[in-house]
């Protein structure tokens, strides 16, 4: 192979599995995430968007609004224009890129453009659906085969072209792809075909994502049951006397906060953890960043702290973002960590001082109260700030009452090192504000006073539509809560502590009861 040849531009065809970031293919991460163009649908979960390096060029080829699906054609235009430009080409399909997902069509394309292609093989929606749900789609007594359909051929048929009276006398359980839209037809043509009216039948909507519904009735009553239960696509439809052993509930649908959305308003790229801890008890996340966070510009007086750093007794750190962002100056001034010399570390809580004890680094004082006054009183109580050189490491917008009570009380010599700028993101801009306006949520969490400022300078913006949930506002700790009050805004909640961990405890303590999914 000749180096021209190893510059070719390449395509892969990957599926992206059903809607669960978790069950995507080890390969198909590996190549989201080295790719140079990254062409999805809308099938293919948002969050698998974000593997992609910032350089990466992302292409949007499904729904938009005010747009139609982009013609089939114009997709393989792009896949071959960007491949001979030499570029690693992604082409992220819902599921399994050879189950109803339009994928021979692109192959055929690129082979008669000679284009290099690999095809990446994805979980396929009835399966996983299936699985999430509690559906065994095959019983040794109950049924031998599984046959894959779809009810939704292609937009411009009237009619459907599977003969579905036909797969009555096959037996089996039969998955029915993009059926909604004709599923009462659908049930017709089964029991016109002499499927027993009483055959177990099923509806998996969303599945595998915290807003999963599910239906079981029997096939006669499957259309009026979705229809009560406000069912919509995307969904899979089960028919099959297997499908007759699944519970109402199962282990996906029994998470504690399975059903319930919560709105997060963290900067973006901060939401990870949080986000990640109220998946896991099965929460739909939404983001709506509405602070940016900044490095600070103040050069010159980053180089005179970083030069006199021997001189200080304490550093003292108020937040995560800021424990990030001085330990990138230090390596920047310093390559040996022992450059920190005998400085006392203190931190406001658990994850700042995460940021130290992975580096080895000893953190003496870990404050049990989130503010920044108690902060100020613990470290007062350890009778060693009198004449004491101290560095306060925060961003811009930190209350300054910390430095009164170190200097006044503690008789401390006081200096303050913002690395950090917060300023207010435009909500506009968020992620998930559409999904937000349109829908709502149970909650929106806000994790500081910069947050809370945010949202009551843009709440002429957040109006939410007529149907929408409208949110509790949930508050990450004490200052936070009085932040919001103080702008007359009211708290439903707030967290028992002010940690990750707190906050989920606190969100499954309130939102324990039936969730709005759960009928």
């Amino acid at each position: 192979m000749d180096e021209e040849q190893i510059r070719e531009g390449i395509v892969y065809l990957v599926g992206a599995g059903p809607g669960d970031p978790g069950l995507l293919t080890l390969r198909a991460r590996s190549l989201i995430e080295t790719c140079d163009v990254l062409v999805f649908d809308h099938l293919a979960n948002r969050r698998l968007h974000d593997w992609a390096s910032p350089e990466c060029e992302r292409i949007d080829v499904g729904k938009s609004p005010g747009r139609h699906t982009m013609e089939q054609s114009e997709i393989g235009e792009i896949l071959v224009q960007k491949a001979k430009d030499g570029l690693r080409v992604v082409r992220l399909k819902g599921g399994d890129p050879f189950v109803f997902g339009r994928c021979a069509e692109e192959m055929l394309t690129l082979d008669k453009a000679g284009i290099t292609y690999e095809v990446v093989p994805g979980v396929t929606a009835a399966l996983a659906c299936a699985a999430y749900a509690g559906i065994p789609l095959s019983h040794r007594d109950f049924g031998s085969s599984i046959s894959f359909l779809t009810g939704h051929e292609d937009v411009a048929k009237e009619s459907l072209r599977v003969n579905f009276s036909k797969f009555a006398e096959v037996g089996g359980t039969l998955c029915i792809y993009m059926g909604m839209s004709k599923m009462e037809e659908i049930v017709d043509k089964l029991i016109a075909g002499g499927l027993p009216e009483d055959r177990p039948a099923a509806i998996v909507s969303h599945g595998t994502l915290p807003r999963q519904q599910k239906v079981l009735a029997p096939l006669k009553d499957l259309v009026s049951r979705a229809k009560e239960e406000q069912l919509g696509a995307p969904a899979i439809i089960f028919v099959g006397n297997s499908i007759g052993l699944a519970r109402s509930a199962t282990w996906f649908e029994q998470k504690p906060l399975h059903g319930r959305r919560f709105a997060l308003t963290r900067a973006s790229g901060q939401q990870s953890k949080m986000r990640e801890a109220l998946e896991a008890q099965g929460a739909e996340v939404l983001e709506l960043p509405l602070i940016k966070v900044e490095p600070s510009e103040d050069r010159t007086l980053i180089a005179e702290v970083m030069a006199g750093i021997a001189t200080y007794e304490w550093v003292v750190f108020t937040s995560a973002n800021g424990a990030r962002e001085f330990m990138k100056l230090f390596f920047r001034a310093f390559a040996d960590i022992r450059s920190f010399g005998p400085m006392r570390i203190a931190c406001v809580g658990k994850s700042t001082a995460e940021v130290f004890q992975a580096l080895q680094l000893n953190v003496e004082l870990i404050a049990k109260d989130s503010t920044a006054e108690g902060m100020a009183k613990e470290l007062v109580a350890t009778d060693s700030l009198d004449s004491a050189n101290v560095l306060v490491v925060s961003g811009n917008r930190n209350r300054e009452i910390m430095v009164d009570i170190l200097e006044g009380v503690g008789r401390a010599i006081v200096d303050t090192l913002p690395v950090y700028e917060t300023d207010f993101s435009d909500v506009l801009d968020a992620p998930d504000f559409e999904k937000f306006k349109k829908e709502g949520a149970d909650a929106i969490i806000f994790t500081s006073s910069s947050t809370a400022l945010s949202y009551v300078e843009q709440s002429d913006d957040i109006v939410l539509e007529e149907n929408a949930r409208l949110p509790m506002l949930c508050s990450f700790g004490p200052q936070t809560t009085r932040t919001l009050e103080e702008n007359e805004m009211i708290v439903g909640l707030e967290s028992s502590h002010p940690s990750i961990e707190g906050l989920t405890y606190s969100l499954i303590e309130h939102f324990s009861g039936p969730s709005p999914c759960q009928h």
